[in-house]
């Protein structure tokens, strides 16, 4: 095995194929994509709505928003192309989301016949695509163990801060700590030898270091910093998580349990595909909250948080991957605010799963 791989190397290097690195500061600009893609979205289905959709242009003329989503998403592919620096990356970020959402909110055009912008399929469609988006961020902001050569690369990135004189303290660390790894690692003599000279430049005394930068927010991040281990890891916070795991999952069971019996009065001769997908989605709707209420039972009733918020977690992936895809079909974008809720559910259960096993690890190291 170590020699096929030796020789696909050899063959990589022949063809003049790399490995792909991850940019420096990959996930903070996806983020920014993200709020930017959702942001554009909603502010453009409440802009339309209050004003009663208004056309750009008169007569056979109409200038649909899709074409600026065009123009941002051009100007965000040729910004990092042409320009350096974190700021542009940053422009590029926004610009590329609020391109994507402007883009995609008229995807109901480009999928019917008639142009038919509120399309029932459009909304699930703009839902998965910003879901897809999310699973790219949330892969990207995995932690992987670096080779050498992506230790180099990713250094090279943030020595950009030192031609600015912008070189922060925690800067300076990280790249100690990359540089020094890979002046040992790195299988090459030319990377090793690279890697020491900018370590020295790094370990430099008479390297210019910046002051912190000053955020405006920092001190609401700092109280949050200080109260967040007790308010995720309080007896209160998990009552409030438990309880609203609990009445989620009810809810969800109670509205299938309503459905099944009202599905008698329905003629199956004049039965739509619509009241099949309504059918479905309370099916995965009450799959989902079976494990919520399953989950929140554990917990509430044996103390066992682990395996309840293992299935809570599971619960709450399969009400936003498939339960409010279908609601979004059936109910438009007034699904966003059951999608939200799901979301911050969510959010609290990732969050008191690691604040368990970071007790777990307090514990065993006592």
């Amino acid at each position: 095995m170590p020699r096929m791989q030796d020789e696909a190397r050899r063959l990589a290097r022949q063809l003049g194929l790399r490995r792909p690195v991850r940019r420096e500061g990959a996930e903070q600009y996806l983020f920014l994509t993200l709020i930017s893609f959702a942001a554009t979205v909603m502010a453009t289905r409440v802009y339309l709505e209050l004003t009663g959709y208004p056309r750009i242009g008169g007569g056979e003329l109409h200038v649909a928003h899709a074409l600026f989503g065009g123009f941002f998403l051009i100007v965000a592919a040729v910004l990092p192309i042409a320009l350096a620096g974190r700021r542009i990356y940053r422009l590029a970020a926004v610009l590329g989301g609020i391109g994507i959402g402007l883009f995609i909110d008229e995807v109901g055009k480009f999928i019917t016949t008639r142009n038919d912008y509120f399309y029932p399929a459009a909304a699930p469609l703009i839902y998965a695509t910003f879901l897809l988006t999310v699973l790219v961020y949330l892969r990207v902001r995995r932690r992987t163990r670096p080779d050498p050569r992506s230790l180099l690369l990713t250094s090279l990135q943030l020595l950009e801060e030192t031609v600015d004189n912008d070189l922060q303290a925690r800067e300076r660390d990280e790249l100690r700590s990359r540089l020094g790894a890979a002046a040992v690692q790195a299988p090459l003599e030319d990377q090793r030898r690279l890697a020491t000279t900018l370590l020295g430049f790094v370990r430099s005394r008479d390297t210019d270091i910046a002051p912190e930068e000053i955020r405006r927010l920092q001190p609401l991040l700092d109280w949050w910093a200080a109260h967040r281990d007790n308010w995720i890891g309080g007896r209160g916070a998990r009552a409030a998580l438990m309880i609203a795991l609990l009445i989620s999952g009810i809810r969800a069971l109670i509205d299938l349990t309503v459905a099944i019996t009202q599905i008698g009065a329905v003629d199956p001769a004049v039965s739509t595909r619509l009241f099949s997908l309504d059918m479905l989605h309370l099916l995965v709707e009450a799959m989902a909250g079976s494990l919520l209420l399953a989950g929140s039972l554990l917990m509430i009733l044996t103390g066992r948080d682990g395996l309840g918020s293992i299935l809570a977690e599971y619960g709450l992936l399969v009400s936003l991957s498939l339960a409010d895809l279908a609601s979004f079909y059936l109910r438009q974008f007034a699904t966003i605010e059951v999608a939200l809720f799901h979301a911050l559910l969510l959010f609290g259960v990732v969050a008191f799963r690691r604040q368990l096993r970071a007790d777990a690890r307090a514990a065993a190291g006592a």
